[in-house]
């Protein structure tokens, strides 16, 4: 069997790292928390964690697998991607010697993390690799289920035998590039209005388009609306073509048997000119 370590970044929500490591937690041979020693975000803001979740890792980690690794991840003259791929480096090196290194982000979870794991114990080969899985994207909770953002084209990177990052977890230059079909749930965006504010304030990404815009346009989205919403990804458009209304609680989507089908549902075509969309356009221009 081959050396599988995976590592997390946890920051200011990291209370959604409890159920992505239930989901992997029996898979690796370490795990690895990169935390900020001043607490501060890629912004250079303050965040806490309770002393809850400490002890909820010492209960939790039943065969002492989890190292925390605390540094300072915050450089004021850097941006916030460049910190994150920073800090991405940095726990690469803190990690050791690994045959697969698995980077997860604490809002991401594997369907079915044990297949994953059965590829790359199978996968061999020498040249410097990068491992990319599809992903679907919650983008809002509602009421009676969530809104999940229905597209084939998003993909992440998640493992690699060569941890070396240029572009947060992406090795853009010297890495072979794979893409494999196991779906990862990403609950990006399904998250209460001051956590998104948070969010859109301090993730890497947050000089890269008008985040007070988005947050208007997230926060105008629900059950009645949502079909009318077409190619609005805030970077690339096309990545996000429309929204699909799945219903049930996290755990029940998760251990759903068919979600790992949700690219072949079709919801019903948005219109080409609605108020959403011309919404979201005004908004972007400003």
């Amino acid at each position: 069997m081959k050396t599988l370590k995976i590592g997390y970044l946890i920051s200011y929500d990291y209370e959604f790292v409890k159920m992505s490591l239930s989901r992997v937690y029996d898979f690796a041979d370490e795990i690895f928390f990169a935390i900020d020693a001043d607490r501060l975000t890629w912004s250079g803001e303050n965040f806490t964690i309770k002393d809850e979740f400490w002890d909820w890792i010492t209960q939790f980690d039943k065969d002492r697998k989890i190292r925390i690794y605390q540094d300072k991840f915050y450089v004021a003259d850097l941006t916030p991607m460049q910190c994150d791929t920073r800090e991405r480096n940095m726990l690469g090196k803190f990690m050791g010697k690994a045959d697969w290194y698995i980077q997860i982000d604490s809002d991401e979870y594997f369907v079915d993390f044990s297949a994953f794991i059965a590829k790359l114990n199978n996968y061999d080969t020498e040249l410097p690799t990068t491992v990319y899985c599809s992903v679907a994207t919650l983008f809002k909770e509602l009421p009676s289920g969530f809104l999940l953002i229905n597209e084939s084209l998003e993909t992440l990177s998640f493992a690699t035998n060569n941890p070396v990052y240029d572009l947060a977890r992406n090795n853009t230059s010297g890495n072979i590039h794979i893409h494999w079909n196991d779906l990862v749930l990403h609950q990006s965006w399904a998250r209460s209005p001051e956590e998104i504010q948070q969010k859109l304030n301090n993730w890497s990404h947050k000089n890269d388009f008008n985040v007070n815009s988005f947050y208007k346009l997230w926060n105008a989205i629900d059950e009645f609306n949502y079909n009318c919403l077409s190619n609005f990804h805030p970077l690339y458009s096309s990545t996000w073509p429309n929204l699909h209304y799945i219903k049930g609680n996290l755990n029940a989507i998760l251990d759903s048997p068919n979600l790992g089908d949700i690219r072949g549902i079709n919801p019903p075509a948005a219109k080409k000119k609605n108020l959403l969309s011309r919404l979201w356009m005004k908004l972007k221009s400003r």
